[in-house]
């Protein structure tokens, strides 16, 4: 079973083993966003995100009339909340949840053009 909580451990751990210190700002320009939602990415998901600008799903791309090129390489990011369950005792209680995705950056993708502004 893939274990999101160790793949990014070791994605932090291999950055630093390389000398780059993951939790510094390294891109110029924009803040990683998502290309349809608008939403900018923060926490941990600005360590994962290699450049700045928009990130589509494979789907977001499909959905937009565009694709992937091929041979392209996604970025995992995480997204973590809360959700309530209720119990064996009927009880409500608040459960943490992580779930991921998988983003490519709009520069991987063919026939889609940004919505950013020029720099």
């Amino acid at each position: 079973m893939f274990n999101v909580y160790q793949a990014v451990t070791d994605r932090i751990i291999a950055q630093l083993e390389q000398g780059v210190i993951p939790w510094r700002k390294t891109w110029k320009g924009s803040e990683p966003i998502n290309y349809v939602s608008r939403k900018r990415y923060k926490g941990i998901n600005l360590m994962l995100l290699p450049y700045g600008g928009e990130y589509l799903t494979f789907l977001q791309a499909k959905e937009a009339g565009g694709h992937i090129k091929k041979g392209e390489k996604s970025n995992m990011i995480v997204y973590f909340n809360f959700t309530e369950k209720e119990n064996e005792q009927g009880e409500v209680e608040s459960v943490p949840f992580l779930k991921y995705s998988n983003v490519f950056h709009i520069s991987q993708c063919e026939d889609i053009k940004s919505k950013l502004d020029p720099i």
